[in-house]
């Protein structure tokens, strides 16, 4: 299909008139041209648990205890150990505590 020649081309006299627009260059204000820098990422190595060290406590029960009785003491390392006073043992009993 081709258009009739009257709807062809407009005449030069009604055609859109071509304005020249002249480029501008934005330039933003200085406090906002300043560099960003990402702030360096900083990364902790994973914390090993720390090993507790194994150890063991001799005590001599005092004039109350009975079996079941549950007595505590500080360990060394600062632990607070509890225990229960074994079947068979008494007042003046020595016995090992292991933690």
């Amino acid at each position: 299909y081709a258009a009739p020649q009257q709807y062809a081309a407009a005449p030069q006299q009604y055609a859109a008139p071509q304005y020249a627009v002249p480029q501008q260059q934005y330039t933003a204000p200085a406090q906002y041209t300043t560099q960003y820098t990402a702030p360096t990422q900083q990364y902790a190595a994973p914390q090993q648990p720390v090993q507790q060290q194994p150890g063991a406590e001799s005590i001599t029960l005092p004039a109350d205890a009975h079996p079941g009785k549950e007595y505590s003491f500080a360990a060394p390392d600062g632990r607070t150990v509890t225990f229960q006073v074994p079947q068979g043992m008494g007042p003046g009993s020595t016995l090992t505590v292991s933690y």
